[in-house]
């Protein structure tokens, strides 16, 4: 089992993940979301599982610390996978823990947030993801912006 896709979407999941990047990146249609504030959220945590259901696509969600447990025994098995969170933070942590996602991180949207500084189109970094986004790229992990209209 792998990864299809490791993302960073401050939506989570929107049209372009479920129509575009499904398509782009083979996987089961299995999404696991990470981001604690999602995730202790039952009312948003039931909408973002129905809204998956609802086009075929089944959701988990986990905090940061039910995600170092149940990440790796997901690539245990047999089916591919979509990882996306929420701010480039978890996917620190993540990797900081000992959780191995892989060799490149996708983003989409990071918005606009006091105390961040654009970085490239609609993607906005506070010096402290800056230093996340080292960590990772000092780990061999590729950052990557990649605009899927522009891909045809």
């Amino acid at each position: 089992m792998s990864l299809s896709l490791v993302r960073v979407d401050d939506r989570l999941i929107h049209g372009q993940v479920l129509l575009m990047w499904t398509k782009v990146r083979l996987g089961d249609a299995i999404i696991l979301l990470v981001d604690d504030k999602l995730a202790n959220d039952q009312f948003l945590k039931t909408v973002f599982i129905n809204a998956g259901n609802g086009l075929g696509k089944k959701v988990y969600i986990f905090t940061v610390d039910e995600a170092v447990e149940k990440i790796p025994k997901a690539l245990n098995g047999k089916k591919n996978y979509y990882l996306i969170s929420k701010k480039i933070e978890q996917l620190y942590e993540l990797k900081k823990r000992g959780v191995d996602f892989g060799d490149e991180i996708i983003f989409g949207t990071a918005s606009k947030a006091e105390g961040t500084e654009k970085v490239y189109n609609n993607i906005y970094l506070s010096p402290r993801d800056i230093e996340y986004c080292d960590f990772l790229e000092a780990k061999g992990i590729k950052i990557l912006s990649i605009n899927l209209q522009s891909c045809g």
